[in-house]
């Protein structure tokens, strides 16, 4: 599957419609809008310098220093893909075959704790064009990538123009307590492997990562993976 690599930013374009975080609005994309949204909150306290006059009775009046500027919260970047989305060619894609993909998906936390899956949507989505290109636009490839989330990280991109069809075509699964997941009766060829999880910094700011791999598979084989940053 080539890739052609024309998402294109649009900061300028209107209202961002979208999260691109995870490719369904179902389970996987509510942590990671509440994760925006609780960032943007955390960002936007605060306004310009304050000044603040302090008078001393029968003494000189002292002006304080102005407070520090809070930094302006960062926008999400947009991203316009070009290649339509055919709903037959997915769909065609994911029809039953013979193969297994089983997987785990964890990360280490800076203090040195490991987080992992448990819990959270992982979502199987065939290669196509366009899959292609919008792993591409988020992740910076279409092999492998990891989007930050949270405390010091960019807010997830936005696909201006995502077809609300591949939003609803493509199977979940659920990791288990342990960060594990498995698909079943997978068809010959490639596809992404999406999920992402957060936590807690030991100041309670939230954290976390998205991730995503590509895989192929045929013949009957099951394919192990191991997700990690």
């Amino acid at each position: 599957m080539t890739h052609q690599r024309r998402a294109r930013s649009a900061s300028e374009a209107g209202p961002a419609r979208r999260s691109a975080f995870f490719p369904t609005p179902l389970p996987i994309s509510l942590p990671v809008l509440l994760l925006a949204s609780l960032l943007a909150a955390l960002l936007t306290t605060g306004c310009g310098p304050k000044r603040s006059i302090t008078g001393f009775p029968g003494g000189s009046t002292q002006e304080a220093r102005p407070a520090p500027q809070q930094a302006e919260p960062q926008r999400p970047r947009t991203v316009t893909l070009s290649t339509p989305y055919d709903s037959k060619e997915a769909r065609r894609k994911l029809a039953p075959g013979k193969n297994t993909i089983r997987g785990t998906a964890s990360a280490r936390t800076p203090g040195g704790e490991v987080a992992t899956c448990a819990g959270k949507p992982v979502t199987l989505v065939p290669v196509t064009a366009y899959s292609d290109e919008r792993m591409f636009a988020i992740y910076g490839s279409d092999d492998k990538g990891v989007l930050r989330l949270g405390q010091g990280a960019a807010p997830p991109p936005v696909i201006t123009n995502d077809d609300p069809r591949y939003l609803a075509d493509h199977p979940q699964t659920v990791c288990t307590d342990s960060g594990t997941f498995v698909f079943k009766d997978i068809a010959d060829g490639q596809f992404f492997i999406v999920t992402g999880f957060t936590w807690l910094t030991e100041d309670k700011k939230p954290q976390g990562v998205g991730l995503m791999q590509r895989v192929s598979v045929s013949g009957g084989q099951t394919r192990k993976l191991d997700m990690k940053p």
